[in-house]
């Protein structure tokens, strides 16, 4: 009996020891628990000369629900490390007045004082302009021991996506390998969404390669508005963010851990 006691000690001991090596491990890296609020696709039409003719979208609302996506997190007490804005935040970038209704985002988010990363969408218009508005810039950013990369992908006449393949093998130049990389792009890489619509990005499969060789945590995106829980593929995870234009007006916050992370999805009640 008192030998089984002993070996349930020793484990016990091993198993204490174990975590906090962990700990120490996390500390050293500088890696700290984070927590990254998700929005894509609000589509907003606020002054802009634009009407969209898709009745699901509910453009002339996002601000709203922007708004009380913001005050729902703030009352729940989950403190926001990051903000990931998925693309698509106006409906046509390219229309007059669009400007001023990403700079009504801007100012509306401006409010939290938390970073905001932003990865473009197709429906944003020029990227330069998106970027300047919310003060960022594509690349790696350094957040609590993480590594972030948003991606600035190129839209075609198809209306499809494709990548800069020197830009990305530059930004992933500037990681290190003992911290996470978690990557930000508007479309999705996988799994495969076999519609006529070019949902993917193209290459998506050589990317996904990519981000296995480099061994990114979690592949965020957005553009399908459905959304896509994580998939796992060759170690990397894949989540597509729902659409906060389209009702149930979902967004999600992930609760990352080190390498471990959690995804949940919230809805608002309107």
């Amino acid at each position: 009996m008192e030998d089984m006691r002993n070996k349930m000690n020793g484990i016990m001991k091993d198993i204490m020891d174990t975590a906090k090596d962990s700990v120490e491990r996390g500390k050293v890296n500088g890696i700290e628990p984070l927590n990254m609020l998700v929005i894509a696709d609000s589509h907003y039409i606020g002054i802009a000369d634009h009407v969209c003719p898709l009745i699901e979208r509910k453009c002339t609302l996002a601000l709203k629900l922007l708004q009380e996506v913001l005050d729902t997190v703030n009352n729940s007490g989950t403190t926001i490390d990051v903000i990931a804005l998925m693309g698509d935040m106006v409906d046509n970038g390219n229309a007059l007045g669009a400007k001023e209704d990403l700079l009504a985002i801007k100012e509306t988010i401006k409010k939290t004082k938390v970073p905001v990363i932003v990865a473009p969408g197709n429906h944003d218009g020029p990227s330069e302009v998106l970027l300047e508005i919310f003060e960022d810039y594509e690349g790696v950013h350094n957040i609590k021991g993480y590594q972030i990369i948003n991606f600035v992908d190129k839209y075609n006449e198809d209306e499809s996506a494709s990548r800069c393949w020197d830009k990305m093998e530059e930004h992933f130049s500037q990681t290190v390998q003992n911290k996470p990389i978690i990557v930000l792009q508007h479309n999705p890489i996988y799994p495969y969404i076999d519609r006529t619509y070019p949902y993917n990005i193209r290459e998506w499969e050589k990317i996904a390669q990519y981000y296995s060789q480099k061994g990114v945590l979690l592949s965020i995106s957005g553009h399908a508005h459905w959304g896509i829980p994580v998939n796992m593929k060759d170690g990397t995870g894949y989540l597509t963010c729902p659409a906060l234009a389209e009702s149930p007006h979902r967004y999600l916050i992930i609760k990352f851990d080190g390498y471990l992370y959690n995804v949940e999805e919230h809805k608002l009640l309107c």
